[in-house]
Order: structure tokens, then C-alpha cells, then sequence
């Protein structure tokens, strides 16, 4: 080859490598324009969906490390919402650990996947973690800085010895309370309070300030902060239990305002259980009243055997992967949260409300339940009044149309997004706030 041949192949090489780089470069430019087009964050590190490197405290590039951990099988609906948040945290790496037998059933791990976007889901078997408790050196992962347990305190009892570790190598938790009634360590019945060891174990690092009581409502927060300091034996300090309240909210993923125009219908959801919601009496109320919407009972379990004079207003809908289940919810008018017990509006937050919220269909509530959730406003929901039973309100409901009931669809839809966007400015605090590693 003469030397101009061989120069002239030369320049053609590096032509070709500066196109195939500009390609790969505006390629990359377009995903990351077409991400930030439906609001993600893209990290420039994100974490490796690899089970067997574990995430080392301080490494990734500065990112913080994440641990969301759900060692039951049960609570994904509230799982998601914090998962997608994490993920979409600048300069932080999560790894969700949770139970086979709950992201394997209901058609769970999809969405896990789509919610960890715009990362790569990187989850682990939460047994690895119990596992890990009892080893006493060469623990397979390493301490996180955040740790946050969507259900405390059945985490804390299955991974007690791990969380006991990572504790004392710094780690700060964050403790979502669901039940807070329950956690009174005074009682002596222990049916009514069956978290005394979980306390216990807590108590410590509540006094040492890496420990974190978390609410889902803000009649809970009340609730929390008036009583928890009693049943922890605590002193009455305004930091210990000075608690916060995060909404278990998403959207879903078209993001869409749906509605069922040919044969619209209100709708309960959830568990099909008559401790959870009072289903006796809106069987009562609608065979009185003899609304022009259907009843849709959406959820999970054995359907019921309604009266036969509304046996064809009422629509069993049972047993629905995530998916449909909430698509389903999203066409209502309504969500007729019906509580059987004042837990819901007094110390305990109601997944319906939160259902309500992220499928875009507004909750029927009364002057009390708004009061209990004050986070959400009152021209974003339907208002039963004083002198109307459930039955009677949404009869009234039904009668306004398309155009309202979209509206006012629209309204919480709104309302959803601002809480979505106040638990990412929640959490990136939180994390602005814990120290540096050494």
C-alpha cells in the first residue's frame, strides 16, 4: 500500500468513528429529552440491577444508597408510589427488597419494573436480608444510608438483626406506621397492642435520631404525635415524634381521565371484607333509594349475596391484577369509601382514599373524613351532606353529568400531582439532610 493510500484509508477510519460517536451521542440525547418529556430524572449513575454486588455506603459515584424494603406480602400499592419517587431522585441508588409472594401475584412485578424507570429495577429477595442478620462477618449488603420500611413493624420482626447493623454503622431509618393504634406498648392486651417487642427495639434509636415514625395522613400525624411518646415511654420531646406525613400516590401510566359513559357506576374497592368497609348498610340504602348508577365492588375475595331487589345494580369485579384493577377504578364516578370503623378517621389512613387518588376518581366524603384528611380539598372531592346518606349523595351525584363528573375527575387528578411532587421535595431534603460519610 502506497503512503497516500494508506493516509487516505487513514482519514476515512477516523471519519467513520467521529459519525458512529455523533449517532450514539444524539441517540442518547433523544432518550434522555424523551424521559424528561413524561417528568423522569435520568441519573448519569444509575444502579445496576445486579443482585450480586451489593450497594457500599458512599460509593456510586457521591450517590446516596436507598434500601426500600416490603418483607410482606402485601402494602405494593404503597410500595409503588415510594419506589418511583427514589428512582427519580438525582445522585441516589435504591434497591428494593420485598417478598416473592407478593411482587409474584397480582401481576405486581410489571409494574415494579415500569416504576423503577428511568432506572433498572434492582430488587432483591427480602429473605437475603434476613439471612444477612445472622451472619457475623461478610455480610452480603452492605449499610445504606436510607432505609425505608413501608411495613413497620412487621420488617422490623422479620429483619431485626440486620436493621440492628446497619443502625449502628450509621444508617438512618424512616418507619411508615399504618395501624397506629395498635402500637400502644402499655396495653396489656396484647390483640390490642401486638408491637411491644417492635417498640422496644425502636426505642433506642427514636432517642438517638435515626429513627423515624412516617404517616400516610395527616389525622394519623395528629394521632402519632399526641400519643406515640406515652406509648413509647418516651419523654414528651417535639423531635422525637415530630412526624410527617407522605401520600402513598402515583399516576398511572397513560395518565389518563377515564370514565364509563354508557353504564356509569360508583364504586367500593379493595378487600371485600365487611370489617373493612360497612357493606350491609349501602345494600340497605340502595335498595331504598334505587339510584340510576350501578354499584361496582372492585377488589379481592368472595363476592357478596346482595339483597335481591339490587342483586342486578350490584357488579362484583374480583380478583384483578394491578392493571385492570385500577383501570376499573379509574372509570367511576366515584369511590364510596364507606368506613365500618372511626379508625379511618382517627388513626389509621384508608387505602380507598389513596385508591381514590391515584386512579383519578374522587372519594365521596363527609365533613368528618375531610377534617381527617385535610391534605386533600374539598372542591376536589364529593361532599356528602349532614342529612344524606351515602346512597342518597351519590344519587344526586349520578344526575350531574359528564361534564361535571369529569371535572371534578380532573380536580383530584390535580390533586395527586401535587402530592407526588411534594414527596419528591420530602425526600430529597431527607437526604440533603444526612451526613457525610468518611
Amino acid at each position: 500500500m502506497t503512503r497516500s493510500n494508506f493516509n487516505r484509508a487513514s482519514v476515512l477510519r477516523a471519519l467513520l468513528v467521529i459519525v458512529i460517536v455523533t449517532l450514539v451521542v444524539a441517540q442518547y440525547s433523544g432518550i434522555r429529552s424523551l424521559y424528561s418529556s413524561f417528568g423522569f430524572i435520568l441519573d448519569e449513575n444509575p444502579a445496576a440491577a445486579n443482585d450480586e454486588m451489593p450497594l457500599m455506603m458512599g460509593q456510586h459515584h457521591g450517590n446516596r444508597t436507598i434500601y426500600l424494603i416490603n418483607t410482606v406480602r402485601y402494602h405494593f400499592e404503597v410500595v409503588i408510589p415510594f419506589l418511583h419517587v427514589f428512582s427519580n431522585l438525582p445522585n441516589a441508588s435504591v434497591t428494593l427488597f420485598a417478598s416473592p409472594q407478593g411482587y409474584n401475584r397480582f401481576e405486581v412485578r410489571p409494574w415494579l419494573d415500569l416504576y423503577a424507570r428511568p432506572r433498572k429495577l434492582d430488587m432483591v429477595d427480602s429473605s437475603n436480608l434476613v439471612a444477612d442478620g445472622a451472619r457475623t462477618d461478610n455480610a452480603r449488603y452492605a449499610t445504606p444510608d436510607f432505609i425505608f420500611l413501608t411495613s413497620c413493624p412487621e420488617d422490623v420482626e422479620s429483619i431485626k438483626d440486620t436493621l440492628d447493623r446497619y443502625l449502628r454503622n450509621g444508617a438512618k431509618v424512616q418507619c411508615l406506621v399504618h395501624e397506629a393504634q395498635k402500637w400502644d406498648s402499655n396495653e396489656q392486651d396484647d390483640n390490642k397492642s401486638p408491637y411491644k417487642s417492635q417498640i422496644n427495639f425502636m426505642r433506642p434509636w427514636i432517642r438517638a435520631g435515626q429513627w423515624q415514625i412516617v404517616t400516610l395522613a395527616p389525622h394519623v400525624q395528629k394521632f402519632v404525635e399526641k400519643n406515640f411518646a406515652t406509648f413509647f415511654n418516651l419523654p414528651h420531646d417535639s423531635w422525637a415524634f415530630a412526624t410527617p406525613v407522605v401520600c402513598p400516590v402515583f399516576q398511572l401510566p397513560d395518565n389518563e381521565i377515564r370514565l364509563e359513559s354508557d353504564h356509569p357506576y360508583v364504586t367500593i374497592v379493595g378487600k371485600l371484607e365487611p370489617w373493612r368497609r360497612n357493606y350491609d348498610k349501602i345494600f340497605k340504602q340502595l335498595a331504598e333509594h334505587a339510584p340510576p348508577v350501578d354499584l361496582h365492588l372492585i377488589g379481592y375475595g368472595m363476592p357478596f349475596d346482595p339483597p335481591e331487589a339490587v342483586r342486578n345494580k350490584v357488579i362484583h369485579e374480583l380478583g384483578l391484577g394491578f392493571p385492570d384493577y385500577f383501570r376499573a377504578i379509574s372509570r367511576a364516578i366515584a369511590v364510596v369509601p364507606s368506613f365500618a370503623t372511626q379508625n379511618y378517621v382517627e388513626s389509621q389512613a384508608s387505602s380507598s382514599i389513596a385508591t381514590s387518588l391515584i386512579a383519578a376518581s374522587p372519594p365521596l366524603m363527609t365533613k368528618k373524613m375531610l377534617e381527617a384528611y385535610s391534605n386533600i380539598p374539598q372542591d376536589a372531592v364529593w361532599v356528602q351532606a349532614d342529612d344524606e346518606t351515602e346512597i342518597e349523595a351519590f344519587s344526586r351525584i349520578s344526575l350531574l353529568g359528564q361534564d361535571a363528573w369529569r371535572e371534578k375527575k380532573t380536580q383530584i387528578a390535580k390533586v395527586r400531582d401535587e402530592m407526588i411532587a411534594s414527596n419528591m421535595r420530602f425526600f430529597q431534603d431527607q437526604l440533603k439532610s444526612l451526613p457525610e460519610w468518611d
